[in-house]
């Protein structure tokens, strides 16, 4: 009989036949531990199933409590007729794709430590030990992130708006060159190389490393032979030399352990004099918080769903960036925002098209964002060792 997978298929009666059938080939077994009734109910109100079923018999599932960044996987139950037949390797495959898809970055559970076979399991399947709890093990599945799907459009939101292009890159060199220094630069998340093509006035030494093999490709077109490519993950690069900038635009937002990265800049890569600029998108935007007041997202630092699929982690505010900042060991110099905005990129980009919005009017919101940084699109610090 065919196997077909699904997902959240499966009724309270499905979960519970299967809890009961699978409760013996549990260690310890499963009904001297929790009440399978109460413990059906649970999985289906609060967990997400990624499912196997032979005809309507729910043969095989996977529940996983799904938080915004990571997942963790409360119940794991293969019918023991169907053991051993490549069940459990395909349903976990499945899991780990659905996980993937929401951008989580990793997958987490719980096993007992003399339940060898389910340890040996998890292992073949990369799983690896992160702590050892009393009589069990947590383990964690590392997510790898796909940085060119990343970096790609969705139906309905662009990675980078024509007001990203043609404002804020133009303002965001106006707030970083007042502390420039030297001729040689860093530029971590080059993306498409569009920010750097704007930094080549004011350096003659410059560096980019991009997760994203596309955007790589995209950039060694558009870019000089002079810039020096990089493609490579940040905590995997390793670079020749100290910089005295070092340049992360729109970028902490998607890493993994923003702090660990601002520690390795730190220490690795940026010289004694020099200096690290970093901006990000800022929570209290007030098109972030009209977005709240419209009942579009739950609050100003929600993660949206297109946010999601571009790799976003964390959405910063002032407060939240200097903490990261200053938890690395950095020295925050300067601070400030970049450009008062109230409106979403999306209708930036239609005024745009316009003769509505003047030359003089996108200065005066650059101007009036130095007088409220925390109401501009992007935050920036600039830090020392």
């Amino acid at each position: 009989m065919k196997i077909i997978y699904s997902v959240n298929k499966s009724s309270y009666l499905d979960i519970l036949n299967n809890l009961n059938e699978c409760s013996s080939s549990f260690i310890p077994e499963l009904s001297s531990y929790v009440n399978i009734e109460e413990y059906s109910r649970k999985i289906l109100e609060k967990s997400t199933r990624i499912e196997a079923y032979q005809e309507d018999k729910l043969i095989a599932f996977i529940s996983i409590y799904v938080n915004q960044l990571d997942s963790f996987i409360t119940n794991f139950s293969v019918i023991p007729s169907f053991q051993g037949k490549g069940i459990s390797e395909k349903i976990l495959v499945e899991c780990i794709k659905y996980v993937e898809s929401l951008g989580n970055k990793s997958l987490f559970l719980e096993v007992k430590d003399r339940n060898n076979r389910a340890i040996s399991f998890y292992k073949k399947n990369k799983f690896k030990i992160i702590k050892n709890n009393k009589e069990s093990y947590h383990m964690e599945l590392k997510i790898k992130r796909d940085y060119n799907k990343e970096f790609r459009d969705t139906k309905d939101h662009k990675y980078v708006y024509s007001f990203d292009f043609d404002v804020m890159h133009n303002y965001m060199i106006e707030s970083f060159k007042p502390f420039f220094k030297g001729d040689d630069v860093l530029e971590l998340g080059s993306f498409k190389g569009d920010f750097t093509k704007r930094l080549l006035p004011y350096f003659s030494d410059v560096t980019c490393v991009e997760a994203s093999e596309e955007a790589i490709e995209f950039s060694k077109i558009n870019l000089s032979d002079t810039v020096n490519f990089y493609n490579s993950l940040f905590e995997e690069t390793v670079l020749p030399k100290k910089y005295n900038n070092i340049i992360l635009t729109h970028v902490l937002e998607h890493i993994d352990n923003p702090v660990d990265l601002l520690k390795k800049i730190k220490e690795e890569w940026l010289s004694d004099g020099g200096s690290l600029f970093i901006a990000c998108p800022n929570a209290n935007a007030p098109s972030r918080q009209i977005a709240v007041k419209m009942g579009l997202i739950d609050h100003n630092s929600a993660i949206t769903d297109s946010e999601k699929d571009h790799g976003h982690r964390i959405t910063y505010s002032l407060d939240t960036l200097e903490r990261d900042a200053r938890i690395s060991g950095l020295n925050v110099t300067n601070r400030g925002g970049i450009f008062f905005k109230a409106l979403a990129n999306f209708q930036w980009d239609s005024l745009l098209n316009t003769d509505i919005i003047s030359k003089e009017y996108l200065d005066g919101c650059y101007q009036l964002g130095q007088q409220y940084p925390d109401l501009c699109s992007s935050i920036f610090l600039v830090c020392k060792k």
